[in-house]
């Protein structure tokens, strides 16, 4: 009985562990701001695999597969004339 309750503990252990982490989260765009978010295979941040593009007006299109290795950049608008 106990080595079944200890079997049963590692392997729910074991299941946590081999879990995948999910997606960092980049930050949210500002009002009045575009911004570009891309998500890379590796934190060597070379290849692309998946991106948010946020325009101005709040128009949001999105590709691919988020991952872990993210980079996030925002840009003010410029004003309306």
């Amino acid at each position: 009985m106990i080595r079944r309750a200890l079997l049963a503990i590692a392997l729910a252990a074991a299941t946590v562990v081999a879990l995948p982490a999910a997606p960092a989260q980049a930050r949210y765009c500002q009002m009045n701001h575009w911004c570009t978010t891309l998500y890379y295979t590796d934190g060597s941040l070379t290849t692309a695999v998946g991106g948010v593009y946020v325009e101005c007006d709040g128009y949001q299109f999105q590709w691919g597969e988020w991952t872990p290795f993210v980079t996030f950049e925002e840009h003010p608008c410029s004003p309306q004339r």
